[in-house]
């Protein structure tokens, strides 16, 4: 008889994490077998090539158009519920670094199951997704979806403004 259907385990990488340093007005924990990859505007990606996946990040001064960015972030979000089974919202606050924002999980079939965005009020918005570059299968991408949420959320509580050099 033939062997029922399974998936490879999947190694995911060791809890050890570094300041990620750069010239942008913004600093995090990432993982140090990840790699940051800068690009214009202060925008970048944390690559993590074992995995295949990766964190896109967007960074941008609101100003006055907070409110609409705000808006955008929640309906890029919310655009994907027609084929995600479920979206839950967590919201973070670390007044003593001006940090505050929505994480949003989304459940099923989808590319971009973890998104997130951040802000100070005023003069900072740093938004995130999660990519894969792989099938949105959820049962085999279950683990890692779940260690690259906690990767996101260790990024969003050590998320500090700096100053732009």
């Amino acid at each position: 008889m033939p062997l029922p259907k399974g998936y490879m385990r999947i190694g995911l990488p060791a809890p050890e994490y570094v300041y990620q340093e750069s010239d942008c007005p913004y600093r995090f924990l990432m993982n140090r077998s990840a790699r940051w990859e800068a690009k214009e505007h202060c925008w970048g990606d944390i690559y993590y090539p074992s995995l295949r996946a990766r964190i896109q990040l967007t960074y941008k001064h609101p100003g006055d158009e907070l409110d609409r960015i705000l808006e955008e972030s929640f309906q890029l979000a919310y655009k994907h519920t027609v084929r995600a089974d479920g979206i839950s919202e967590q919201f973070f606050e670390h007044p003593e670094h001006e940090v505050y924002g929505l994480l949003y999980r989304l459940q099923g079939e989808i590319a971009t199951s973890t998104q997130f965005f951040m802000t100070d009020s005023a003069a900072h918005y740093l938004r995130g997704v999660v990519y894969f570059y792989a099938a949105p299968n959820p049962d085999s991408l279950k683990p890692v979806e779940d260690f690259m949420a906690a990767e996101v959320v260790r990024l969003i509580e050590s998320l500090e403004w700096k100053e732009p050099v």
